[in-house]
């Protein structure tokens, strides 16, 4: 469940932003033969030479007040010479009521990851220094980046009923964190209106899906906490060939950005020349998720090098996944994709559409909701796997006194329960 979007940006020993998806600058100048292109953006026709020379703008008359000490803008007054087309974009102070225009670089074969990593860098400097945005209109259309107490405990009540998330009722900031960047993105001066519109999703559809997302916490990995992998092709699979089923069906629930599923399938393959093999085309993996932003990241397949970093050895990378036109792109192979399908699904609602299966992994979920939810999604999960199969949850979740319909098996390392036989 949702990545943090200002997470995947900071500074450098230097002091210049660089993104943690591309290891790039996103703001430095590009020096003769560097492969970096950094995003370009314009607004209007302003010349670029002419950006931060206050002087040359004839149509000001009025000296403009020093930056606060520590800024952005101080930073960057202090050393010009730092000063790349997205920090050009974000300063520039036009006389045009329109703020700038974002532009992706267009070097040949550029991917829609590249861009859109871009334009998140873009808009993160943006949503973090409010004191620099573009124009004067923008930072007078911004007037609260705050959650108010009554409209925080109304928010609260909706997320839950929504997607089972339970906020508690210190969990302000984190309200005020995930949604300040959509303020800009659909023109909206305050949070609380934020909330007022995505509360209407039958009115405003793109922003009560927007702030889902952003409130759903989507952080995974490949091969997270290795345990359940091992007991995957060590326990779960050979028993499965052993009893000769077919097709092995698994569900990986909350699947995030992909990772879970594909991991899932790349043990499949791995273990498909073993004795007692479940045969990697008689074996189907569901992936769901509340956010149809996830799922199209999941189905386009495509992973960074910050992704590709993150638990997947150089072994597998090797194998199991292709070169794309963006060297710090990497694709998952056909092999691997097409063992996995990828539906919408809330927690909350029904499961009878996806129908029943050998294993579930639902990893790192159960922790934000109530016991009362939690309860009711283990009692769903119950019915839809096939006797004898596994639930497999996160390092630090537990049924305990949440349901007894499963039994406790020690995998050496880790946990796993196995649906309990009818009685």
């Amino acid at each position: 469940m949702t990545d943090n979007p200002q997470n995947r940006f900071g500074e450098s020993s230097q002091g210049s932003f660089v993104s943690r998806t591309t290891g790039s600058s996103l703001f430095g100048s590009r020096s003769a033969g560097s492969n970096t292109v950094p995003a370009r953006t314009t607004a209007n026709s302003t010349p670029a030479s002419s950006l931060f020379n206050s002087s040359r703008n004839q149509a000001s008359a009025a000296t403009p007040a020093a930056p606060a000490p520590g800024s952005l803008a101080a930073r960057m007054e202090k050393y010009p010479h730092r000063t790349g087309n997205a920090v050009a974009s974000v300063m520039r102070k036009t006389q045009s009521p329109e703020r700038a225009h974002f532009t992706p670089s267009d070097y040949p074969g550029i991917t829609k990851l590249a861009i859109a990593s871009q334009k998140a860098g873009y808009d993160s400097v943006a949503a973090r220094n409010p004191d620099i945005l573009p124009t004067t209109q923008d930072r007078l259309a911004v007037q609260s980046r705050s959650v108010s107490d009554a409209q925080y405990r109304r928010f609260a009540q909706y997320i839950e009923e929504q997607s089972g998330i339970v906020l508690g009722d210190n969990k302000h900031y984190l309200v005020n964190s995930r949604l300040s960047s959509l303020l800009l993105r659909f023109k909206v001066p305050t949070i609380d209106e934020l909330i007022n519109r995505a509360m209407q999703p039958s009115v405003y559809k793109d922003i009560s899906s927007a702030v889902i997302d952003a409130m759903t916490t989507n952080e995974t990995l490949w091969f997270r906490d290795t345990y359940p992998y091992l007991a995957l092709k060590n326990l779960i699979l050979p028993e499965l060939a052993k009893s000769g089923k077919t097709p092995v069906r698994i569900w990986s629930a909350a699947c995030s950005s992909g990772q879970e599923p594909y991991s899932i399938a790349m043990v499949v393959q791995e273990q498909a020349n073993s004795v007692g093999h479940i045969n990697p085309d008689q074996c189907q993996i569901i992936g769901t998720d509340i956010s149809p932003e996830m799922l199209d990241r999941c189905r386009f397949a495509h992973y960074d090098n910050h992704a590709l970093a993150r638990g997947l050895s150089a072994e597998r990378k090797a194998r199991f996944f292709k070169p794309t036109q963006d060297p710090n792109v990497m694709r998952i192979d056909d092999k691997i994709k097409n063992m996995v399908n990828f539906k919408q699904m809330n927690l909350l609602g029904s499961y009878s559409l996806l129908g029943r299966f050998d294993i579930i992994f639902c990893r790192n979920v159960l922790i934000y909701f109530s016991n009362e939810v939690k309860s009711q999604i283990l009692g769903k999960f119950s019915e839809c796997l096939n006797p004898g199969g596994y639930l497999i949850l996160g390092s630090s979740e537990s049924i305990q006194g949440l349901s007894d319909k499963y039994e406790m098996v020690r995998c050496n390392p880790g946990l796993a329960y196995r649906l309990k036989p009818q009685s």
